[in-house]
């Protein structure tokens, strides 16, 4: 195994805490908006995952599997994708 091997191998590994709908969430730096999604709980299903950075709101809508790298603390939300219920 070469020195980039085992480099590769240990940031592959290596996990993270971000915060989904404000509720900690540990997860592969390395990973996917639907992975995140299904490891907070959330039906992958109905839902699409949202980067908060500061004021700016980045949509992973319709792109569930492409790779991302998220951050230690990164925030993010989820949106539903049904119907909006009406009181």
């Amino acid at each position: 195994m070469t020195t980039a091997d085992i480099q590769h191998k240990e940031t592959s590994g290596k996990t993270v805490t971000i915060t989904v709908d404000g509720e900690p969430v540990e997860v592969p730096k390395h990973t996917t908006p639907n992975a995140v999604l299904g490891l907070a709980g959330i039906e992958v299903a109905t839902h699409y995952l949202v980067r908060i950075t500061g004021r700016h709101q980045h949509s992973f809508a319709g792109r569930g599997e492409e790779e991302i790298t998220v951050h230690e603390r990164e925030t993010f939300v989820s949106v539903s994708t049904g119907p909006t219920p009406t009181a």
